[in-house]
């Protein structure tokens, strides 16, 4: 899973070296900041309410704390794994402070009945930080060539 896949040409006349990465749907939180003077942990709840297994792809993007970024500075969560049918799934990643974070989440198949919501905390099983709660149903959907 951790391959690109690929989409043959729709035409049917280039060879199979020039074949183009499949485009994968991911959904997103966009940026969000770590505005605490201390880390925080970016608490992830996976939930798969499907009847069979489901591959996803959990990350989270360290945006780093410069007015203007270019690319994530670091990885602090890149998971890929089978979550089992009807099972929750917790995830965490310590999120620098005052410095930005993105996560994003791919299932396999494009599946709608993978759900997550993320939020903020001063520490594992800490309080929740105001203002960085995402519920599943605010996450964005992007298209990227780089995932699974």
């Amino acid at each position: 899973m951790s391959e690109i896949e690929y989409d043959d040409d729709q035409g049917g006349n280039e060879s199979r070296n020039h074949r183009r990465p499949r485009r994968n749907i991911v959904r997103t939180t966009g940026i969000l900041q770590n505005n605490l003077s201390v880390a925080l942990t970016a608490h992830l709840d996976l939930v798969n309410l499907n009847t069979e297994d489901v591959e996803v792809r959990v990350q989270i993007l360290n945006w780093g704390a410069a007015v203007t970024q270019t690319n994530p500075v670091s990885t602090l969560v890149d998971i890929t794994q089978f979550i089992p049918a009807n099972t929750r799934t917790v995830f965490n990643g310590l999120v620098p402070a005052s410095n930005h974070y993105e996560v994003r989440l791919t299932v396999a198949r494009n599946n709608e009945n993978v759900l997550l919501t993320t939020y903020g905390r001063t520490s594992i099983g800490g309080g929740q930080v105001v203002g960085l709660t995402v519920l599943d149903s605010q996450f964005q959907t992007i298209e990227i060539e780089t995932c699974i």
